[in-house]
């Protein structure tokens, strides 16, 4: 008689753990605590600044200086530097001169005394007034500071990868592009002075923005935000971007725009902490944040997959029964299709691991247990089976060795034994009627 080998133990049984998508970037990264979020509007912005979407100049280069990140002491300093460097220039421009005109000389004036070397990435006003060092955001908030000192009216405008200023003359829409020195009006041919009485012409190309839209003068300081945001994220600093986008939302006017940027850095930040295995973290931090700024569809969506992530941790690392209590446990803080799978796949695990340590009897009754709450589903039918029929090969060849000594006697009682437990196993029904022939 010979022998049959277990069949293999089942393989392939995962639930894959759901992580939070994320912002502008999603950067995994461990999250160091939940208290470092800051939901509340830095103490140094002045909430009677942005009411109103148009702000005058002063008011306008101080919100932008801490929105860059400038201390008290900085922001002073600057503020006095940039009244000097006022004092300089409207000594250049005309009083009753056109606005496109004053604005060619502001523009000048920026890269003769200020501006110097562009870089992608530098957005803060504060590091263009110290260092020179400019990109198209702060060189156009710095443009539209000296504007509206010189009562030009100006407005930013957004692209998906790109800001710049319009100033108006009349009904007339000026593009200025502040990232060159020449940039008013960009595609209007013009002359500059090289000396001994040399003359250059000069055109920089206009450009046809896809996506451009004006925005007010909130969302020029918002955008100082967003860079800095993004700087942040590729740091895997996404903890504290949250105190950004709270900023950026309060003085943007609570717009929709700064609240969806607010919710994706209070996701990535939940993100990163259910990734590092702190799920109920994550839960605390975004419920906190719906109790800040009000209910969030992608909140709401986190806090369920953040949830379903710690209920699979319990499922997997806690004993079969404590880990499919605590399933049951969390019932009514799962959505119903995450409940069933975690359910089914505790009943799949604790089967699994009873028979990893080759205990059919249990794994036996684990999946049957199984399939009373989940009677259609073919894994744990699969999975009932595989064990049963181990369970069966145990004694298959105990009776198979006793048979095979002789024994045939006590090897037909082997196989009785098993059959009253495994009453309908075919492999022990086939067994009984040879050896009974």
């Amino acid at each position: 008689m010979q022998k049959v080998q277990n069949a293999a133990i089942i393989r392939g049984m995962k639930i894959k753990a759901f992580f939070v998508s994320a912002l502008f970037l999603l950067l995994a990264a461990s999250f160091s605590q939940t208290a470092h979020v800051r939901f509340k509007m830095d103490s140094d912005l002045n909430p009677q600044f942005f009411s109103e979407p148009v702000i005058p100049a002063q008011e306008f280069a101080e919100a932008a200086l801490t929105a860059s990140g400038a201390g008290q002491e900085k922001r002073r300093l600057l503020m006095q530097r940039l009244d000097a460097l006022w004092q300089s220039l409207s000594a250049r421009l005309e009083k009753s001169g056109a606005p496109e005109e004053n604005a060619e000389k502001i523009l000048s004036f920026m890269y003769e005394k200020i501006l110097s070397k562009y870089n992608f990435d530098q957005t803060r006003l504060d590091q263009a007034l110290e260092s020179g060092v400019y990109n198209c955001v702060s060189s156009a908030v710095l443009f539209m500071h000296f504007s509206k000192r010189a009562g030009i009216p100006v407005l930013a405008v957004e692209t998906p990868r790109h800001a710049f200023c319009v100033i108006f003359d009349g009904e007339k829409k000026i593009d200025v592009e502040t990232t060159n020195p020449y940039g008013v009006n960009p595609g209007k041919k013009r002359t500059t002075d090289l000396g001994s009485g040399r003359t250059k012409y000069i055109t920089v190309p206009a450009k046809d923005y896809a996506g451009r839209h004006q925005v007010d003068d909130r969302r020029a300081i918002g955008m100082i935000y967003n860079n800095r945001i993004v700087q942040l994220q590729k740091k895997k600093l996404d903890a504290q971007t949250v105190g950004l986008a709270v900023d950026s939302y309060f003085v943007q006017g609570k717009s929709q725009v700064s609240k969806n940027d607010l919710e994706l850095c209070v996701s990535n930040a939940a993100a990163n902490l259910s990734n590092a295995g702190k799920e109920l973290e994550a839960i605390n931090l975004l419920e906190s944040a719906e109790k800040e700024f009000g209910q969030s569809q992608r909140w709401t969506k986190s806090i369920f997959n953040c949830r379903r992530n710690h209920v699979l941790k319990l499922v997997k690392e806690l004993p079969f029964e404590e880990g499919l209590s605590a399933a049951k446990e969390n019932r009514e803080k799962l959505l119903p299709a995450d409940y069933a799978e975690l359910k089914e796949y505790a009943w799949l695990l604790g089967a699994q691991k009873a028979g990893e340590k080759m205990d059919w009897p249990l794994a036996v009754q684990i999946a049957e247990r199984g399939l009373k709450d989940f009677p259609q589903s073919k894994k744990l039918l699969n999975c009932r089976n595989i064990f049963t029929n181990n369970y069966a090969a145990d004694f298959h060849n105990a009776a198979a060795d006793l048979f095979n000594s002789g024994k045939k006697g006590e090897a037909v009682e082997k196989i009785k034994e098993g059959l009253k437990v495994l009453p309908q196993n075919k492999i022990l029904l086939s067994d009984l009627d040879r050896m009974s022939r």
